[in-house]
């Protein structure tokens, strides 16, 4: 359900000598006993409507087509440590604040590229999984990407066994345009991995996402390139094989995983034999 709009100061833009509004900078204030937000001479009370909040903080400000986006994180309680919203400015128009979002999570990480703004964040407050969401026709909405495997994750069912899922070519590219974009950094260069740690749980559903989309097309190089620097690396390779040897192994494990992770396995041992770590 949507809210209303809350302004402290309802006045026009134009008398408020606002009519940049898109150029402004959303700012923390005191209104009272509370926070709010200011932009410009526009003070927005509680904007998370009925939700309440300790503290307001400004995460951004992103430009947008005709637009500019402003990223409030609100900080509650235990249960739900971190809210979001975004308030929404253009030319000639009085700000509008977009339904709260998120997942609990303070590890919120926004993204602007060509044009499109993302914000992306575990699962939970606790971690899991990344989730993200799109901002489209003034609101967030969640974007609802394709799993790679059922059973498998941080979100797995403890009963259910990992099955690699079919997925047609329009959904394998978006998962894995999706996994190359979150892929976290440190993972990304050998010296960098030996500054994680992974648990056996967390590295066999790694290496079950990256074996199941090894044997998409789309994914037959890119998949084993990404991955290259965690088999090579001293701190995990050791493990990551492990993995998928424990997968090969399992006997709840569905066939056609076994297939796949046996071929990704045979893959990243091939790489890893032309160029062996230093």
């Amino acid at each position: 359900m949507h809210r209303p709009l809350m302004l402290l100061v309802p006045i026009s833009l134009a008398a408020s000598g606002t009519a940049h509004a898109t150029d402004q900078n959303a700012t923390i204030v005191s209104a009272g006993s509370e926070q709010a937000i200011r932009l410009g001479k526009t003070v927005i009370s509680r904007p998370f409507g009925a939700e309440l909040v300790d503290r307001l903080a400004v995460v951004g400000s992103y430009p947008v087509k005709g637009a500019r986006l402003h990223l409030i994180r609100g900080s509650g309680g235990a249960q739900c440590p971190a809210r979001y919203a975004v308030i929404v400015t253009r030319t000639g128009h009085e700000p509008q604040i977009g339904q709260s979002f998120g997942t609990c999570s303070a590890a919120a990480q926004p993204r602007l590229r060509r044009g499109e703004f993302t914000v992306a964040m575990p699962a939970t407050a606790m971690g899991g999984p990344l989730v993200r969401f799109h901002y489209a026709n003034g609101r967030m909405q969640s974007v609802a990407a394709p799993a790679l495997t059922q059973g498998a994750g941080a979100m797995a069912r403890p009963a259910a066994a990992p099955v690699c899922k079919a997925a047609n070519a329009v959904d394998q590219s978006r998962a894995l345009d999706a996994f190359e974009r979150d892929w976290p950094k440190a993972y990304r260069r050998t010296g960098t991995l030996k500054r994680v740690t992974l648990g056996q749980s967390e590295m066999r559903a790694l290496v079950t996402d990256l074996a199941c989309m090894a044997s998409w097309p789309i994914g037959e190089r890119r998949v084993p390139e990404l991955a290259t620097p965690l088999f090579r690396s001293s701190h995990h390779r050791t493990a990551a094989f492990a993995a998928l040897d424990s997968i090969q192994q399992d006997p709840a494990t569905d066939a056609n995983l076994k297939a796949v992770a046996r071929s990704f396995s045979a893959e990243m041992r091939y790489r890893i034999a032309l160029d062996p770590p230093l």
